[in-house]
């Protein structure tokens, strides 16, 4: 009977020193109420997390804001300057700018040019492997924003001849093709009225303001409101920001994954390579007769390089884009400025591949 009152003594000696070493080791903090909430560290949290942002598409968005270059508007000596004549039409091409670019004006190693009616800045970025170039534009008028079909050779190969400042690839277009898509412009002259089909389309007016429509189908383009006062247009895609907001591809993460819904979209995302990582071209409007041209190399050029469509909207956003559409890319994607070919020269010349028609900017300065 002492034996089992002595094991019960013991028993509990043994509990009350097992509680008091709990109370010692535990911090107070954690004991004042079971039911509070316990509070973690804020870094914990962000390490928890762990999670890559990506797009709607699935890639992963491999840049902060932060690393991006900044948008600064420009104040120009001339924003006043003469409209240029656009020249009189013969054999479908449009005479060259009447002003050629002044060789003082350029700036070194490639970097961009100044005068008094035009403002080229030229960033690059290594993003995601990738060679990333932000061309800013600003002109004093519209007419300086000129479009040229190419006969014979690249962007690199024509721009001496159109006296360009700085001049990127279009879209597909050439006066000779007898089975196109949608409704082109080229310098105020209508060259084709068909509809656009699958394709996204860009029309840029005479004021230099960018519209997009999506997917227009026949009569679209007429009944807009801006369908009188079309300068150039461009059948291509897929646009990228609308109005300051982006655009994702209906159902594309669904083609990429295997199924094969056939949406409009996915039609339009497989026709031109959208989910593929490759070089890509994008033109953007940031506001009045200011543009951003971003090109990016591709995996011809940076080990895992290239873009798909969805990182170029989100990149063209990122950048404060109201207005942004994919252009011909591919090694079709070309940025010259001056005669001097800049992005994706790492490809034993392949990449100076000839093309149907060109984008580009001439100075209003005599």
């Amino acid at each position: 009977m002492n034996q089992k009152k002595n094991g019960n003594a013991r028993f509990v000696i043994w509990t009350v020193i097992a509680l008091l070493a709990v109370l010692l080791l535990v911090p107070s903090a954690m004991v004042v109420d079971a039911g509070a909430e316990e509070e973690v560290p804020e870094e914990t949290i962000l390490e928890d997390i762990g999670e890559q942002e990506v797009t709607a598409d699935g890639h992963v968005i491999g840049w902060t804001r932060e690393e991006l270059p900044e948008y600064e508007p420009v104040e120009l000596e001339n924003p006043d300057a003469e409209p240029l004549p656009m020249g009189e039409k013969k054999k479908d091409q449009v005479i060259p700018a009447p002003y050629a670019p002044h060789a003082e004006s350029f700036l070194p190693d490639g970097e961009g040019y100044v005068d008094s009616t035009i403002s080229v800045r030229i960033e690059t970025r290594i993003i995601m492997n990738t060679k990333v170039f932000f061309t800013f534009v600003q002109i004093a008028d519209p007419s300086q924003l000129r479009t040229y079909s190419i006969r014979n050779g690249s962007v690199k190969d024509n721009a001496e001849k159109v006296k360009s400042v700085l001049a990127v690839n279009g879209d597909w277009y050439t006066a000779k093709e007898k089975k196109g898509n949608g409704v082109i412009w080229r310098n105020g002259v209508r060259k084709r009225n068909v509809d656009h089909g699958i394709y996204d389309g860009l029309f840029i007016d005479r004021n230099g303001d960018f519209h997009i429509l999506r997917h227009p189908k026949k009569g679209a383009v007429a009944d807009a409101p801006f369908a009188d006062n079309i300068m150039h247009s461009f059948v291509f895609g897929p646009a990228l920001v609308i109005d300051g907001e982006i655009v994702h591809l209906d159902g594309t993460p669904g083609f990429i994954t295997g199924a094969k819904r056939n949406t409009t979209d996915e039609i339009l995302a497989r026709t031109v390579g959208s989910f593929k990582s490759t070089q890509r071209a994008a033109l953007c409007q940031m506001g009045p007769l200011s543009y951003l041209i971003i090109t990016t190399e591709g995996p011809e050029q940076s080990e895992g390089g290239g873009f798909s469509t969805d990182q170029m909207a989100r990149l063209a956003w990122d950048m404060g884009a109201q207005q942004a559409f994919n252009i011909d890319g591919g090694t079709s994607a070309q940025l010259v400025i001056g005669t001097e070919r800049l992005n994706a020269l790492g490809n034993g010349g392949k990449s100076n591949r000839a093309v149907g028609d060109m984008i580009f900017f001439a100075t209003a300065e005599p």
